[in-house]
């Protein structure tokens, strides 16, 4: 399932490339929060878990509905220039009007397809909504509109609490890098057409039509036309491997894309799902129990599992074509080996090509 940016009425002068130090420390909350979607992290989320006090510990995850599944959209560019600093971002959140940062926190919070006048007219229905998809969202629901303002209110005090015990430190350690990926990305925008641009940004996008749409592979189906919008691409170290795509209305649409991006292509939903296909197989599971000791010839697979060489053959092939053999020759003899690390990786990698 696609999310497609309609680029049709935009132009590269349409195109803004924005560090954000809001967005990014949206992206640590969002791996704190989960933890399991980012391999990478872990001895960062663990060290950076053990520092936290215990209140900050227990209001991150009051507000965890607000970075766990989907992203809050105040806390991503909104307003030009894009680049400013996280206090600068924090007053404009602050001066979010009351409308607005309503509609764009209930969202975040039913995690879900809402009508943003329910939030307002019925909001005894919205905190239902959110009650019947988790308690914890129930219970943000509720203080939400009981009291948008002081909602507001408790949240800056937590983010700015997170900027103090453990974001200063990490965002003075990695804003150089993601700055030197904008100033990169400025470059490829201004040699390459809009569609390519954006597309760069990500090995799951894909561009169509010409250049008139970029698609990026995700679980969600949505088109975000961005004619008359500003698009803004922050990149990311703490959303690896998340691409998120953002078209709220009312805000310019936003792509936040991981910098720790890979020299070899990612791997695929679709080849993870081939190579877990070979592997299902009881003869080649067979095979593979050789295979993964030592480099063993077709002849020698033959007699050690019963089968006959062209039998072999034929599973080597499957196993070969889904990149999980590697082969040597060795004067007149071939000798196979299963390639361990495609192996060991497939979890990790399936993981990371689902929740990208």
């Amino acid at each position: 399932m696609p999310v497609d940016l309609s680029l049709e009425g935009s132009s590269t002068s349409d195109l803004v490339i924005a560090v954000s130090p809001a967005a990014e420390l949206q992206s640590c909350l969002h791996a704190l929060a989960e933890p399991e979607h980012h391999l990478e992290l872990h001895a960062w989320i663990a060290r950076t878990r053990r520092s936290l006090s215990e209140p900050l510990s227990r209001d991150l995850t009051r507000f965890a509905p607000l970075w766990a599944r989907r992203r809050c959209r105040f806390l991503m560019p909104f307003a030009v220039p894009a680049d400013a600093s996280l206090s600068t971002e924090f007053a404009r959140v602050q001066e979010l009007p009351a409308d607005r940062f309503l509609v764009a926190a209930a969202h975040t919070i039913h995690g879900g397809s809402i009508d943003p006048l329910a939030v307002v007219d019925q909001p005894d229905r919205f905190v239902h909504e959110c009650e019947s998809r988790s308690f914890s969202r129930g219970e943000l629901a509720r203080e939400l509109v009981r009291d948008a303002a002081a909602f507001k209110a408790s949240l800056i005090d937590v983010l700015r609490r997170c900027e103090r015990e453990f974001f200063d430190d990490e965002w003075a350690r990695i804003a150089g890098r993601l700055r030197d990926d904008a100033s990169t990305m400025r470059k490829v925008a201004a040699r390459v057409p809009l569609a390519e641009a954006i597309a760069s940004v990500s090995p799951v996008a894909t561009v169509r039509r010409g250049g008139a749409s970029v698609r990026f592979d995700k679980l969600q189906m949505l088109e975000v036309p961005t004619a008359g919008r500003r698009i803004v691409l922050v990149p990311s170290l703490h959303g690896t491997p998340h691409v998120v795509v953002r078209g709220d209305t009312g805000f310019p649409v936003v792509v936040q894309y991981p910098v720790a991006r890979a020299t070899a292509s990612p791997l695929s939903v679709s080849v993870a799902r081939r190579r877990l296909a070979v592997l299902a197989d009881d003869a080649r599971l067979a095979l593979c129990r050789h295979l993964v000791n030592e480099a063993i010839t077709t002849s020698d697979l033959a007699l050690r599992t019963g089968m006959s060489a062209p039998q072999v053959s034929r599973h080597l092939s499957r196993l070969r074509d889904a990149e999980l053999l590697t082969t040597e020759r060795s004067g007149r003899q071939s000798f196979h080996r299963l390639d361990t690390q495609k192996l060991m990786q497939l979890g990790p990698e399936l993981l990371r090509a689902l929740v990208r």
